[in-house]
């Protein structure tokens, strides 16, 4: 990442349940924050979706391929299902770069994120 900046995941989890998902993809080393009051969504503005969010068919495509492509085994889900993610890129406490997810389907650009110089 860009001069020292260091990517960290927010998740709605305990740490235990934090860490055997990040486990199953490989991360369990990188820095993680368990946030099951939502506090840090609600400070970035990240929104909740309506129930109706899960009929959109692009939401049904990504879960499709997904299922296809083995990538989420599925299992209970873990805190409010309705909080959207976000991605954001902050330097010296300050927001540079956001993404904040329409829908779940939703994928920011992770590399071009990872490259901006700040």
């Amino acid at each position: 990442m860009a001069n020292g900046t260091q990517l960290a995941f927010v998740h709605q989890g305990s740490e235990e349940q934090g860490h055997a998902l990040f486990a199953r993809y490989g991360l369990e080393d990188l820095p993680r924050v368990s946030d099951s009051r939502r506090e840090l969504y609600r400070a970035f503005k990240l929104r909740l979706a309506s129930p109706l969010h899960f009929f959109r068919p692009k939401v049904w495509k990504r879960g499709l391929e997904n299922l296809i492509q083995n990538k989420n085994r599925g299992g209970r889900p873990i805190g409010n299902i309705l909080q959207m993610p976000g991605a954001f890129l902050l330097d010296r406490g300050e927001i540079v770069c956001a993404f904040r997810h329409e829908t779940i389907a939703d994928r920011p650009d992770y590399k071009t994120l990872a490259k901006i110089e700040i």
